[in-house]
């Protein structure tokens, strides 16, 4: 048996990052991510690099963010010369394997992985009841029969709680189901409504044009729809997003047993992560595509079954900023492996090992390719570029003070909802220059390409016409723009 470590990367996808029980939700049980967290380290101030499943999905296997990858949306293209994981660790010695829900628009998974399952046709958006119980057999059958000395890195991406997309989409045109009017539960079995249903409207031009006008560009029928429902039609929403957590939880528990008689697990380290989260009704949104916390935080664990690995037991580490992009190299420092020189994550495996080493300040985040976050140990802000609405638009934007638009503070330690805008108090000023100028500085360091493929170009297009559209259409928000 190799010396180096066999590493298994469980993922669930549009997954609250608090929807767990071992972290105090009372409403779901999921004794086998539970399990993860007792025999490892929670990483609680966790982010995804885009809350989208294609631009998340690069992110974690490129090490890069998406305005530097070329897959700002599902439909973006990775650029051909950015090297992935799976062929990373091929090139290493690693025996590379995937297994279910791919993502990662440009890229053909074949390429770069051995694959255990993949569906008929490329595993969609839905259907996890189904593509899940398929891929867990898989993946029993791949720890059961492996006997090659070469290590395995093997990575399952479920699709639920995923599910919850097609749940909404069902109730377009039709009434949401009120559990209790129809004897389905008490109403003492349903999940309470978020504390932060109601929000700060001076949102971002981008969020508002991208999720609460009419006609929005993101899922507008559903948006329609969730205007009608009561707050019991909401709680039976979230109700459901939580039992597809469970049916996901129960796969899991399959793979780990299975690992656990495989004779592997001493030797294996175990990450679990979510590429973004599910909003259900936190902001009166639904999925994902914002800046909100429910969006972008994710849960991130690093665990082990066995004792050959030296991983903490059950801790909760809510210091450090992790993100996305630090799966690449900490999956090669595990594996022996140098990763890029370009990659922008940082590997965990010092913090797991209890190393006192420098680490980052503040997460980046972004969103709907002109969106951008920075979070800081008290504050988050988050900010837009404004589109030009012509062919410049296809270089991702940034860093450029002249094209921000509107801005947002929340001072999550008073308000963790954010449900207060404090970017347009007088004595906020100071701190609204201290994160422009740390997001400017950021992404200088960012390797920004030009989008060439058609299919994100026409989106940009698209959207950037609309967005400039509702600037020149309201002219007071000109007058919002905070200006030094």
């Amino acid at each position: 048996m190799s010396d180096r470590p066999n590493i298994l990367f469980i993922n669930t996808d549009q997954h609250t990052w608090d929807v767990i029980s071992a972290y105090g939700n009372e409403y779901v049980n999921t004794p086998n991510i539970d399990r993860l967290h007792e025999n490892g380290i929670s990483f609680m101030r966790s982010y995804s690099s885009d809350p989208v499943c294609a631009p998340a999905r690069t992110s974690w296997m490129t090490g890069r963010f998406t305005s530097e990858a070329g897959t700002p949306f599902n439909g973006g293209h990775l650029h051909e010369d950015i090297p992935d994981l799976g062929q990373l660790l091929k090139a290493g010695g690693y025996r590379a394997v995937h297994c279910d829900k791919w993502h990662v628009p440009g890229r053909d998974v074949h390429s770069s992985f051995d694959v255990l399952y993949h569906g008929q046709v490329p595993v969609g958006a839905g259907g996890g009841e189904y593509y899940d119980s398929a891929g867990t057999h898989a993946v029993v059958d791949f720890l059961t029969r492996y006997d090659a000395s070469d290590p395995f890195y093997l990575q399952v991406w479920y699709v639920n709680p995923h599910d919850i997309c097609e749940y909404g989409h069902n109730f377009e045109t039709k009434e949401m189901p009120d559990a209790v009017m129809r004897g389905m539960l008490k109403e003492a079995d349903l999940p309470p409504m978020p504390e932060n249903f109601d929000y700060d409207e001076r949102e971002t031009v981008l969020h508002q044009v991208c999720r609460r006008v009419d006609d929005c560009l993101i899922h507008w029928p559903i948006l329609q729809a969730t205007k009608t429902w009561s707050e019991l039609q909401w709680r039976t929403f979230i109700w459901h997003h939580h039992r597809f957590v469970e049916k996901v939880d129960r796969e899991i528990g399959l793979v780990l047993a299975a690992l656990g008689q495989s004779g592997f697990a001493e030797n294996t380290l175990i990450l679990f992560s979510v590429d973004h989260g599910e909003a259900f009704g936190q902001h009166q949104m639904f999925q994902k595509f914002s800046l909100y916390e429910a969006s972008i935080r994710v849960p991130f664990i690093v665990s082990t079954l066995g004792s050959d690995l030296e991983v903490p037991k059950g801790v909760f580490d809510e210091t450090h900023f992790v993100s996305g992009v630090d799966l690449v190299p900490t999956v090669c420092d595990y594996a022996g492996i140098e990763p890029p020189e370009d990659v922008r994550g940082m590997s965990l495996r010092p913090l797991v090992e209890g190393e006192d080493v420098s680490w980052r300040e503040f997460a980046f985040v972004e969103s709907n390719y002109w969106g951008r976050a920075l979070i800081f140990d008290r504050y988050k802000y988050v900010c837009e570029y404004v589109p030009y609405g012509n062919e410049d638009d296809l270089l991702p934007p940034g860093p450029d003070p002249e094209r921000i638009g509107l801005e947002q503070i929340f001072d999550l330690k008073e308000d963790p909802g954010e449900t207060r805008n404090l970017a347009y108090e007088d004595d906020k000023r100071e701190l609204v220059m201290q994160f422009r100028k740390t997001l400017f500085d950021f992404e200088s360091g960012l390797e920004r390409r030009r989008i060439v493929e058609e299919r994100p170009v026409r989106v940009i297009h698209t959207w950037g016409q609309r967005i400039r559209e509702h600037w020149d259409a309201h002219p007071e928000l000109e007058e919002m723009r905070i200006r030094f």
